[in-house]
Formats: C-alpha cells, sequence, structure tokens
C-alpha cells in the first residue's frame, strides 16, 4: 500500500513538475519561440515591421520547427486578431501532445490574443521568454 502511494506521488510530480517550476518551460524553448514570445509580450493590434522581418526569418529557418514556422507565419498575418485560418493550425499545436511546452503555450496566447495579450499571457510570454 505504501508503495503504490509513493508510486503515485511521484508519477504526479513529474507530470505536474513543469508546472510548479514555470521556468522550466523557458529553459526548453528554442530561440525562435523565446523570440516569438517577446514580440508577442509588447505587440499592439499586429507586429511591428522590425518585428515582421523578425518573424520572417523564424518563417524561413530551417531550424526552426514546423510549428514554429506556423506560429510565426500566423503573427506575420495577424491584424488584431489571427485569422480563422491560422487559428484552426494554432489549435492543432496546442492539442499537439508532441509539442514542446513553450510551443503549445505560445499558440494558445496567439489564438486568444485579442488586439494585446491579456496581463495573464504577458505572464506567460514573460515565463517562455525566460524573462
Amino acid at each position: 500500500m505504501a508503495m503504490r502511494r509513493f508510486v503515485a506521488a511521484l508519477g504526479l510530480t513529474l507530470a505536474l513538475g513543469p508546472l510548479a517550476n514555470p521556468a522550466a518551460m523557458a529553459d526548453g524553448a528554442s530561440a525562435a519561440t523565446k523570440t516569438m514570445a517577446e514580440i508577442l509580450i509588447s505587440v499592439r493590434h499586429y507586429p511591428s515591421d522590425a518585428d515582421k522581418e523578425k518573424l520572417k526569418h523564424i518563417a524561413m529557418d530551417a531550424s526552426a520547427s514546423a510549428h514554429e514556422k506556423a506560429i510565426a507565419t500566423a503573427m506575420i498575418n495577424m491584424q488584431h486578431m489571427v485569422s480563422d485560418g491560422d487559428k484552426s493550425k494554432l489549435d492543432a499545436i496546442a492539442k499537439d501532445a508532441a509539442a514542446p511546452e513553450a510551443v503549445k503555450k505560445l499558440a494558445s496566447v496567439l489564438m486568444g490574443l485579442n488586439h494585446k495579450p491579456s496581463d495573464a499571457d504577458v505572464s506567460t510570454l514573460k515565463t517562455i521568454a525566460g524573462k
């Protein structure tokens, strides 16, 4: 009986560990994911021209994942909020169990964005960006 409790507690700790330690999310985030989080922190209505250039670089970067490229493209296309077509792609990313946690959170924040990120979203984005 004690062994079962120990195994259950260990499993719960391993499953929820990254939630208890938000820095763990930033540690695993790629440079592209961190850059997109930094851009979203200050976005108002749509990314600046300079930010769009950074996003275009990510979208064309061979080392960026397909998920990161899709998020960068959605951000480039954003006008006050993401398009319905991009939302469906972001939703698939957010639900992809194989996607890194930081990428899933970034997709979720972007899907719900309306003109600018909420205070809670900014907190999440800062964690992803490692700030």
